[in-house]
């Protein structure tokens, strides 16, 4: 009688546990989506705007005109020249890329232990899985966190001279 007591409180505890880390990818994984989006939407927006503006730069410093359009035009590019600075050094503080590419990595390794758990279930039907089963997957989820977090105050501390901001 108290084995069976035993293993049905182990069991509520396993059911316990597996909706937390249902619960709990659920959320991160919309969360790290949401935040790798924004980077890469970041990322692509200031590449486009640098890229664009280091063009008009060349055009209107390339054009051909009479005076005095051809001193305005050289203002505009002083100015377009100007902002392709800002806009890489912003670019280049932020590492709005290099957090697109740690995030894609970290939602893929969600996504990957998303999936092992389905299977678990799958492979437990109604049943509770066993704890020994549900604690590497709690454990491998802790990691991924840890490892996102360490990434970013790595990337933070290159980016700020070996100090993290």
């Amino acid at each position: 009688m108290d084995t069976e007591y035993a293993g049905s409180a182990e069991s509520a505890t396993a059911q316990r546990k597996l909706a937390w880390l249902e619960a709990e990818l659920a959320a991160e994984l919309k969360e790290r989506r949401r935040r790798r989006d924004w980077d890469r939407r970041r990322a692509l927006t200031l590449q486009l705007a640098t890229v664009s503006l280091s063009a008009l730069v060349t055009v209107l410093l390339g054009l051909k005109v009479g005076e005095p359009l051809a001193t305005r035009l050289a203002d505009v590019a002083l100015v377009s020249g100007a902002l392709v600075t800002v806009l890489a050094a912003w670019a280049a503080f932020f590492g709005y890329r290099t957090l697109w590419i740690q995030r894609s990595d970290t939602v893929h390794r969600l996504n990957s232990l998303r999936r092992r758990l389905g299977l678990l279930k799958a492979e437990y039907g109604d049943a509770v899985p066993e704890p020994s089963r549900l604690v590497p997957l709690i454990e491998e989820y802790q990691a991924i966190l840890e490892d996102d977090h360490d990434s970013w105050v790595r990337l933070r501390q290159s980016e700020a001279g070996g100090t993290a901001s």
